[in-house]
């Protein structure tokens, strides 16, 4: 799914600007699909080429005036054709991954080093989460409380992953060669 259908899903829900929508992927679901504003308004402006968004100035005294952006009839319809699409596989990007491939590179100090700090990132990341999900969930309907369940159970699948499979994996990366 791409970043201009995701903005017409948020922007289906209330008239947004374009810090809101920033915000409502990294709140809502930032941890499995995250957008910069670098990828925001060229979509916003896009969408509003192709008559799915319009925009309105909300003038501000004291501060910059305001843009707000609202769904169209048209946004709401290629929003929901979108929606019945076949599910693509998902496309994992991971630093951690990557980190860790590459691991054999760095001395065991630093192995050890960048698993624990794997571990550590993997668990602020769940206390993180929790918290938001707390805050936010009598405000989700039961798809929203889904995926961020699903979130949670992630970070604590992969946390007990890691936690299992790392002294093994150091203490390999550790052993003399023959």
């Amino acid at each position: 799914m791409d970043v201009k259908t995701i903005i017409l899903g948020f922007l289906s829900y209330t008239e947004m600007s374009g810090y809101d929508i920033k915000q409502a992927f990294s709140n809502s679901i930032g941890f499995f699909y995250d957008a910069s504003f670098g990828a925001i308004y060229p979509a916003l402006r896009k969408l509003e080429d192709e008559g799915y968004v319009t925009k309105r100035e909300v003038i501000q005294s004291g501060k910059p005036n305001k843009i707000l952006y609202s769904i169209t009839e048209a946004g709401r319809e290629a929003f929901r054709k979108e929606m019945l699409t076949p599910i693509l596989p998902p496309v994992l990007r991971s630093d951690m991954l990557v980190k860790i491939f590459f691991g054999k590179s760095r001395t065991p100090e630093e192995q050890r080093e960048l698993m624990q700090d794997c571990l550590e990132m993997q668990r602020d990341l769940l206390k993180h989460t929790r918290h938001s999900y707390q805050d936010l969930q009598q405000h989700l309907d039961e798809y929203q409380r889904f995926c961020w369940e699903y979130t949670i159970h992630h970070l604590e699948t992969t946390i007990a992953f890691l936690e299992q499979h790392m002294p093994a994996l150091l203490k390999q990366q550790t052993a003399c060669p023959l």
